[in-house]
């Protein structure tokens, strides 16, 4: 299949927002010694990263063997995803997509891994004429000079995860890049997630926030996501109502998506009786009250962090349920566990078995992934009520960002004394979300 007919396919299947994004990211934006640039605001689940892919294509395509693409993320994760998004869904081959890393030590160019100095001072003139002739090159923010050594001029700017960029880091690289004198930008990314900082509320802007106190820039928004079985999708517009953003709906094919149509089974009697109604597949979005679990309230330990004993444990034991009564084939299902606070993270750590440990996360580690099955601890459990920076302007979107993550299975662990009726809007939203299903007590 030719590489026209390959994003024909995927074109075909994209609503008319996500065209006219592919369309806004191809076109010149330069004029004079000013730019413009189009930003694809994509909620989660909407193929931003697919979006991005195809418009890096079509401009290969459209502008011959001298087109040039440097596509750059917050992550290498996110720069890993756009590569083999080229790859698989365009057919690139790999040693035309080239992502930049720091590791020295790696230089696999078939499969188009190359690790190198910041100056390029360790490759050889022919490995940096086959840096210089790639046409498409992958990095990260902090490795844009290793890329801006090897790329010419006229090349397309696209920056994937633009809300997790500092308006610092954001404007040294578009500074730099504007001596090269790029063909144009655009940015694509969720300005309701994370920003870099989520530690310090001050310095926590993200460019689209940062830009819009300037001067407010339209956004193309998408709004149809292909992850989230529709009562997740349901949770997430709760919060996105909360965010003050738009809802988005769930694509025909993943809206009934729940663990069964992903490809699980279920034991039902794997697991002790409580977990029972929690495990139901046919219960996509689950919130348990954990006020039944005991009267300890949470603690706070070294360097300000909170941990909830009780809910660690009851999360913990939940996840090991998952494992024990699904499975897919030979593969059991291994649950994400994420909570917005380290020392949660690291008290569910403790429990759990080694196969489940490496996908329970802080929130903001598990931000730009998605698993089939996902547990949120919310920890909070104190006589004030009080809920800290899950209540902040902007970093509640903690919240926004745990639940987004789900595909087929959504768990929410919180104290409803603690989190209900106490004026915490974006907990009141998700109680009252459609098609949830409450467990207001649990045997310890």
């Amino acid at each position: 299949m030719t590489l026209k007919e390959r994003i024909n396919r995927i074109r075909d299947t994209f609503d008319d927002l996500q065209n006219r994004a592919v369309d806004a990211i191809i076109d010149d934006c330069l004029a004079g010694d000013d730019f413009v640039l189009p930003i694809i605001d994509g909620p989660p689940g909407t193929g931003k990263t697919t979006v991005g892919a195809v418009a890096v294509a079509e401009y290969l395509l459209q502008r011959g063997e001298e087109a040039q693409v440097l596509y750059m993320c917050y992550t290498h994760y996110a720069a890993s995803q756009a590569k083999e998004t080229l790859e698989r869904k365009l057919g690139l081959p790999p040693n035309k997509v080239i992502k930049l890393t720091h590791e020295t030590h790696i230089k696999d160019w078939d499969r188009g891994i190359v690790g190198c100095k910041s100056d390029l001072s360790d490759l050889s003139a022919n490995e940096i004429r086959r840096l210089k002739q790639c046409p498409v090159l992958l990095c990260t923010l902090h490795g844009a000079r290793r890329a801006l050594e090897a790329r010419g001029t006229h090349c397309k700017i696209i920056i994937d995860e633009f809300s997790q960029v500092d308006p610092a880091m954001f404007f040294s690289t578009i500074n730099k890049l504007r001596d090269h004198n790029p063909s144009g930008y655009a940015l694509l990314g969720d300005p309701k997630q994370l920003p870099v900082v989520t530690t310090q509320p001050l310095l926590s802007s993200n460019i689209k926030n940062y830009l819009d106190m300037r001067k407010p820039i339209p956004s193309h928004e998408l709004k149809l996501q292909h992850r989230m079985h529709e009562n997740i999708c349901a949770a997430v517009n709760s919060l996105r109502k909360d965010l003050g953003a738009y809802p988005i709906k769930s694509s025909e094919e993943v809206k009934n998506r729940d663990l069964v149509a992903l490809g699980y089974e279920w034991d039902k009697d794997a697991a002790e009786s409580k977990f029972k109604d929690i495990l139901d597949p046919s219960k996509p979005f689950v919130i348990v009250n954990t006020d039944s679990l005991g009267d300890e309230y949470e603690q706070r330990v070294f360097r300000g962090s909170i941990k909830n004993v009780a809910e660690a444990k009851f999360a913990a034991e939940l996840a090991k349920a998952f494992y024990s009564s699904f499975k897919k084939g030979s593969e059991r299902l291994k649950p994400a566990i994420l909570s917005p606070y380290a020392a949660q993270v690291r008290e569910i750590f403790s429990l759990l078995p080694s196969d489940l440990q490496e996908q329970c996360l802080t929130v903001y580690r598990a931000q730009g992934r998605e698993y089939p099955c996902v547990i949120v601890s919310f920890v909070r459990k104190n006589p004030q009520r009080t809920i800290g920076f899950l209540d902040d302007l902007i970093l509640k979107a903690q919240t926004y960002v745990a639940c987004s993550r789900a595909q087929g299975k959504l768990v929410v662990l919180f104290s409803f004394d603690t989190f209900l009726g106490a004026g915490h809007r974006a907990f009141e939203y998700l109680y009252q979300t459609p098609g949830a299903y409450i467990v207001e007590e649990v045997d310890p």
